[in-house]
């Protein structure tokens, strides 16, 4: 219809009055391109307003306000990647000797306790710094640029002292265009408002330090800090029944939860933290921080007429040392760490992850609104600024103040500030984010009828904008260097998330049988050894906002001919691995090319065709190990593991693979002596009183950030690495080696089974050293990326062997519930990896 209706308007009956017309036409056509040729350039001389022109970033990459964080559900980690866009959120600081941006003489809002300045603190140093992103530049703070884009609207902050904090630091960046007017409702100052009356915004603060309905019950309280009551499930009214009519409401909380509390939820109480009642058990406070978060986010998506933006901005960590903070801990440094100095750890860690988990949930369940949830990730940033904080620079030295040592809040001026030049990136962001949209959902078919022209030149004019220039408007406004406009590519808010979704019901499966595949090791080979069930065969995997094409043999060789690709870990990643070969085999077997000369823990087979090879590399530990018992003190082995030396048998050959798929995991459980510069630092399960005890994660992290340290040390390796995360076992009625069985026959539901335990600490684990050395290697030009089948496999009971793994007769008593059947649900990791290598192949394309 479209190739007529051109044919009707360009030969039709009409033509002689477009030939009559033609000149004119010309001469607009040419007159709207130099338009949109010539605006763009003096976009730099007509001031502020005009931020959409601003660029951003160096060419090529723009802003991303949802940065390569990791993001979690339901226990599941996964990576928004762009090559296309810059984390603004991970970088360093570097000296600045401009800043501040204004001075505590200059601000009248700033409160006493973050007024260090004023209260003698000798050191300016402090202030002299500014927040570098990895792979651009964050724009020093524009107040006219940020009063332009908030015209007529308005901005809440929602929770503690340091949510007002932030506040405040606003108000002064904003002091040097306008001062606000106070338009508070009542005159308590937890619930402040106040209006910008040339710009008509308005911002305000509500104090809501639990986010949830909560009552001091004891203002003493077991730790002489008070003893709360807080109503999980219930919203706090102070705040929700407010927060409607406000554009943008960026909500945080995050001290307050140290706090002992009573837990209730139906008005029941079910546990508490450091309550010291009888009869009451002891939760930790994780417990209540995710509940608060949960249902506060559920109250922003409840609200019938709210349509603003959500920000989370995430936990900001405190930097006692010497003591806790009611101890004697101060924060007395003068620097910045460097991110190599410090990780996000223990307590800060746990908060961390826990906003993760429910942003995503609640982001999700918005998108069904059309809410936008916004991650305003200030954590690494602040984590690495220990010399910002007021400490006793809050009041006079002689005043009686019985406040202890404040390593909690931010100094004004100071780091804080950068939270706003933070959160003005993303309202930019918002701004183009709301355009494409637009552009994607407004922008109609075209039919051309054959009485276009009878209907005025005006109607021809903008139907020939529309068809010339469209494409090229986002060009203009994300300043894209590459000259290829991919509509499905603009805007990285609406890639599909391949890692989130749920199994259904799928009848075409499996792509190949135990008979037809040469490569299943008995083990995994369930058809062979009598499994009467086939239902765990008929599934697949649904992303929840596209679909996963099925495995195209052909595709991925194609994909890969030229190239190799090494699994390096322990025996699941060779179960991957051998997946991979089965699936392969449908258009080719491999040739074995190992020497007998070569370590035989390192496999290789070649496609002769695709000349394409293929690895196995066993390192259930990443790192060398030595076995010292074979029995060891739990009947399990006792081995040495050298926690900074790489396994001798990967880290030797995988400088000249294309692809590193590297994994790790069950065998960490097992007896341990930890091992660091030649000598024993510790021991998990050793049973040795010599030796400190430690536990498996510790040894867990150190082995994949040698791991990590080892493949972008390597002079000559210049591939990907992927970190394929962590496969749920499922063990039940017992552990494994005490009865433990997995006789379920089908996938379980999302909310029936989640990562949990010691499992989800394993996968934080992984994602945080995984995100760690995609920044390390981002400086060498390497790309690491996530292959995250957790979410996916922790619902998945049915697929694993079992018994049948062997032949009833056989001598076995342990079930296997760790490895997957081949054929199973373990096929679907490398349908994410054939996804994974297409985009590869797109990006590489795009640069």
């Amino acid at each position: 219809m479209k190739v007529y209706a051109m044919n009707q308007l360009l030969f039709g009956s009409k033509h002689q009055t477009l030939r009559k017309n033609t000149p004119l036409i010309a001469t607009i056509v040419t007159l709207t391109l130099l338009l949109f040729t010539v605006v763009p350039l003096c976009y730099s001389f007509l001031g502020y307003p005009f931020y959409l022109s601003k660029r951003f970033s160096r060419p090529g990459i723009s802003v991303s306000s949802s940065s390569s964080y990791v993001s979690v559900e339901f226990g599941s980690i996964y990576e928004h990647e762009s090559e296309q866009k810059c984390d603004i959120f991970t970088g360093e600081w570097i000296p600045d000797p401009h800043a501040p941006y204004y001075t505590n003489t200059t601000c009248w809002a700033i409160h006493d306790h973050q007024n260090c300045m004023k209260y003698g603190r000798p050191d300016t140093g402090f202030m002299k710094w500014r927040w570098q992103p990895d792979g651009c530049e964050l724009p020093v703070f524009n107040p006219a640029q940020f009063l332009e884009i908030v015209r007529g609207k308005s901005m809440a902050f929602v929770g503690d002292s340091v949510g007002r904090n932030q506040m405040q630091s606003l108000i002064c960046l904003l002091s040097r265009v306008e001062y606000p007017i106070d338009v508070s409702f009542t005159p308590d100052e937890h619930f402040k408002r106040w209006r910008y009356p040339s710009y008509n915004f308005t911002v305000a603060t509500f104090w809501t330090p639990h986010l949830v309905k909560g009552e001091e019950a004891d203002d003493q309280g077991p730790t002489r800090t008070g003893l709360f009551n807080l109503y999980l499930d219930e919203f706090d009214e102070g705040w929700t029944t407010q927060i409607e009519e406000f554009d943008y409401v960026i909500i945080n909380a995050g001290h307050w939860f140290y706090r002992p509390s009573v837990y209730y939820e139906n008005r029941r109480v079910v546990g508490c933290r450091y309550c010291l009642l009888e009869n009451v058990t002891d939760l930790p406070m994780y417990f209540g921080y995710r509940k608060a978060f949960r249902t506060a986010f559920r109250a922003l998506n409840s609200l019938e007429n709210y349509k603003g933006v959500t920000f989370l901005r995430t936990f900001a960590p405190s930097h006692f040392e010497n003591g806790e903070w009611n101890r004697g801990g101060d924060c007395v440094r003068r620097r910045p760490f460097r991110s190599n100095e410090t990780s996000l750890e223990g307590i800060n860690f746990e908060f961390y992850m826990t906003q993760m988990e429910e942003f995503k949930i609640a982001e999700k369940e918005g998108r069904k609104r059309g809410l936008k949830f916004r991650l305003l990730d200030t954590t690494q940033a602040m984590l690495l600024r220990p010399d910002g904080h007021p400490s006793r620079y809050g009041h006079w030295p002689h005043e009686n103040v019985t406040l202890y040592k404040d390593c909690v809040h931010w100094c004004l001026p100071g780091p804080i500030d950068t939270w706003n030049d933070f959160l003005l990136e993303m309202l930019k962001m918002e701004g183009v984010r709301s355009y494409e949209e637009k552009l994607d959902l407004s922008v109609p078919e075209f039919h051309l009828g054959k009485n276009l022209l009878d209907n005025g030149m005006t109607k021809l004019l903008m139907t020939l904008v529309l068809i010339v220039l469209a494409p090229m408007i986002p060009l203009y406004i994300l300043n894209i260097s590459s000259p290829i406009w991919l509509p499905s590519k603009i805007s990285e808010s609406r890639k599909c998330d391949i890692f989130r979704g749920k199994w259904i019901p799928y009848q075409s499966t499996p792509y190949y049988s135990n008979a037809t595949c040469r490569e299943i090791f008995d083990h995994q080979n369930c058809m062979k050894f009598g499994r009467p069930d086939t239902d765990f065969l008929k599934w697949k995997w649904k992303p929840d906002d596209c679909e996963l094409p099925r495995f195209d043999s052909e595709q991925f060789l194609e994909l890969v001919r030229g190239k190799s690709m090494a699994f390096v870990g322990d025996s699941l990643g060779r179960n991957q691995m051998q997946s991979l070969q089965c699936l392969l085999s449908r258009v080719v077997y491999p040739e074995d090319i190992v020497s007998y000369t070569e370590d035989t823990r390192f496999k290789r087979w070649f496609y002769v065709n695709y000349n394409f090879t293929l690895a196995s590399s066993w390192a259930p530990h990443l790192v060398r190990t030595i076995d010292t018992d074979p029995n060891g003190p739990t009947y399990n082995r006792l081995l040495n593991l050298y926690l900074d030396e790489a396994d001798h048998a990967w880290a030797a050959q995988v400088e000249k693979y294309d692809y590193v798929i590297i994994s790790a995991g069950r065998w960490f459980y097992g007896p341990k002596v930890f091992y660091e510069n030649g000598k024993a630092v510790g021991c998990h399960l050793c049973l040795k009183n010599t030796i400190k005890n430690l536990t498996m994660f510790y040894g867990y992290r150190k082995a994949f950030r040698t791991s990590f340290k080892t493949l972008i040390s390597l002079s000559r390796f210049s591939g990907v690495t992927f970190l394929r995360t962590l496969s749920p076992a499922h063990f039940e009625n017992g552990e494994w080696n005490k009865g433990g069985n997995c006789v379920r026959t089908q996938p379980v539901s999302n909310g029936e089974m989640k990562l949990d335990g010691d499992d989800l600490e394993l996968y934080l684990t992984q994602v945080q050293e995984f995100r760690r050395a995609k920044r390390e290697g981002r400086r060498r030009g390497l790309d690491f990326r996530l292959l995250d089948i957790s979410a996916a496999m922790v619902v998945r009971p049915d697929g694993h062997p079992s018994h049948y793994g062997h032949w009833p007769h056989e001598n076995v008593t342990i079930a296997d519930c760790v490895h997957w059947c081949l054929p199973g649900p373990i096929d679907t990791w490398n349908e994410l990896l054939l996804q994974m290598l297409k985009r590869e192949r797109s990006q590489g394309a795009i640069q």
